[in-house]
């Protein structure tokens, strides 16, 4: 199943494939990026997590470098990831999810809940309530928020993603309903957002913290949409202390939400 190219793996899935990069020894935990996302968007976080795990960066169908003429739908993404986990030694992992990515982890959570260990979803693409024109003129104030030094991993990908695929899928994003799921979800789940997110805000945050049973919310003050690339240090930091937690500090319910400084 597994082939080499360059310093990726290739996990080939009847017509599909996925692109990933492994780093680091221990329990699984699997990387998913955001619209227009790549493994690069990690590059601050992975080094903190593969001192404590094996970390599986994910590159989807249509983004980074796995180019296709289209992306995988939500849901098929979703699957994909599921049979990806089901093939790893322990047969599920902790998923952490980004924007798009958390989207495509409650919809792989709330389905095979065997396969997700724990779950953490930064930011993710929810429960928004706008159409794409309305979308886009949040991108303004969105970009305000971005640390220069990530314009041009934005930039890239954005390039190799491409306007089709772009605009398909966040098409799909905005029509996707994932109330239902919500509730069925049982992985210990951390949500962690941004005081500063233009795109989704910090209220769809607190609508998942109500909904999911195991969540708990942590906000970042000052970080913008890519809250991972944002503040890497508090990021990095509740990740892991929710990760490497007890069993029983984890699978309570849904706790007060917190700012972490």
């Amino acid at each position: 199943m597994l082939k080499r190219r360059h310093s990726y793996q290739i996990a080939q899935l009847d017509r599909y494939r996925l692109l990933y990069r492994c780093y680091g020894d221990g329990p699984p935990v699997v990387l998913v990026h955001g619209l227009v996302g790549s493994a690069r968007w990690w590059r601050y976080n992975v080094p903190a997590l593969a001192d404590h795990f094996r970390v599986y960066v994910i590159e989807l169908v249509g983004f980074g470098s796995n180019r296709a003429w289209r992306p995988a739908r939500i849901v098929a993404s979703a699957e994909l990831l599921a049979r990806f986990i089901a093939e790893l030694p322990e047969g599920r992992a902790a998923v952490i999810g980004h924007s798009m990515g958390g989207q495509i982890a409650i919809h792989l959570a709330a389905r095979t809940p065997e396969r997700v260990h724990r779950l953490v979803l930064a930011a993710a693409s929810v429960l928004l309530r706008a159409d794409l024109v309305r979308m886009a003129l949040r991108l303004p104030r969105a970009g305000v928020a971005l640390r220069p030094n990530f314009v041009p991993t934005l930039t890239l990908d954005a390039l190799r993603c491409g306007p089709l695929n772009l605009l398909l899928s966040a098409r799909e994003i905005l029509a996707d309903d994932v109330q239902a799921l919500l509730a069925r979800i049982v992985a210990p789940t951390l949500l962690i957002w941004a005081e500063r997110d233009a795109l989704v805000s910090v209220a769809v945050g607190a609508a998942l913290q109500q909904a999911i049973p195991t969540a708990r919310l942590q906000v970042i003050p000052g970080a913008g949409h890519v809250v991972m690339w944002d503040r890497p240090t508090q990021f990095n930091r509740l990740v892991l202390e929710f990760l490497r937690a007890p069993e029983e500090e984890t699978a309570s319910p849904a706790l007060p939400a917190d700012k972490q400084a």
